[in-house]
């Protein structure tokens, strides 16, 4: 005759009486009624349960003392409900209970224990325990998605057989997840090592907060570099065309009006005495063509110091495994055009 799984009825009455007596700060008399009926509500659950038992009706059993334990999870109840998920088969949640019993039950329940032991025994060969160890300590720890506790956890955690996937997660790093095959009768072991998010970069700045600062990268500061580089160059030669122009321009002012004083010299006389005012204006002109000129001949040499410089930047900078880069300032010199052309590959 197969011998009925043993369940425990007078320590979890008394236990279910003990929460009114054993509170250590007065409660308002509304608080003490709320309690009072909880108390009656799992006691009584807890009645039917060991009555739906005993007549051998195991999911009502089960009903009663899982209502019972939502109301006040006692070990001595947690007990029962794993010998009734053991009768039904459901051993997963068997080995779930009984564990909790025998880590909450005191020793000197030694027959209740050994009883437990004997059930968790049966109910562990169906099922795969693992030990899941989680750093940092306060993550989440998910099995197949759902979460059965923070770690570190208190008890392992009790697999049906086939393909699973334990994971963790904790705001501030990066979750992990390890799948695992239990086996039924087996045991394992995982370790999640979570890493810190990496931090990203703020803007110290206007702008929106939060967004990271782009880096700019070596080829566009060399771009920057060569681009500007010839145009500032070409500007410096452009001036320096325009300059000589201006200077062309006084000096044919400056031969004109020295042909007309000289035709105008019928006695021989010097500037001023043969037009004080024309002498005046060749003057001005000579003195405005060397200025021009002058002028003319440091752009020319400020323009091809920086075309120079930046021709040299270019060649050391340049990444012999990349493709070719070149930059060409050509001037622009014609009857009705004066500028300068700036062209190149980078």
């Amino acid at each position: 005759m197969k011998k009925r799984p043993l369940l425990w009825g007078v320590s979890v009455a008394a236990a279910l009486m003990a929460p009114a007596a054993a509170a250590q700060q007065p409660t308002t008399p509304a608080a003490s009624e709320e309690t009072d009926a909880l108390t009656d509500k799992a006691r009584q659950l807890y009645e039917e349960g060991r009555q739906a038992a005993a007549a051998g009706k195991w999911a009502d059993a089960h009903a009663s003392f899982l209502a019972a334990w939502a109301i006040k999870p006692h070990y001595q109840i947690a007990s029962n409900l794993g010998v009734t998920c053991l009768m039904l088969g459901r051993h997963r949640e068997a080995a779930e209970y009984l564990t909790r019993y025998l880590r909450e039950a005191p020793a000197s329940k030694v027959k209740e224990r050994q009883s437990a032991e004997a059930s968790l025994k049966e109910a562990l060969k169906k099922v795969a325990s693992v030990t899941v160890e989680v750093a940092p300590a306060g993550a989440m720890v998910t099995v197949d998605g759902t979460a059965v506790g923070k770690a570190p956890l208190a008890d392992p955690v009790f697999l049906d057989p086939g393909k699973h996937e334990v994971g963790a997660r904790l705001d501030g790093h990066v979750a992990e997840k390890q799948p695992i095959v239990a086996a039924a009768g087996g045991t394992d072991k995982v370790v999640l090592q979570l890493e810190r998010t990496p931090a990203t970069q703020v803007v110290m700045g206007p702008g929106p907060v939060g967004t990271t600062t782009p880096i700019q990268r070596k080829d566009d500061v060399r771009t920057v570099v060569l681009v500007g580089g010839g145009v500032v160059a070409g500007i410096g030669v452009g001036a320096g065309v325009l300059f000589t122009v201006l200077a062309n321009g006084r000096a044919s002012d400056a031969r004109q009006l020295r042909a007309e004083l000289v035709a105008g010299d019928q006695e021989g006389k010097k500037c001023p005495a043969v037009n004080q005012t024309k002498c005046a204006d060749l003057s001005a002109a000579v003195d405005a063509r060397v200025d021009h000129s002058n002028s003319a001949f440091w752009s020319f040499v400020a323009g091809g110091a920086v075309g120079v410089g930046t021709l040299i930047y270019g060649l050391v900078t340049m990444d012999s495994a990349g493709p070719s880069r070149s930059v060409q300032v050509t001037p622009l010199w014609g009857p009705h055009t004066a500028g300068v052309s700036a062209s190149g590959s980078f």
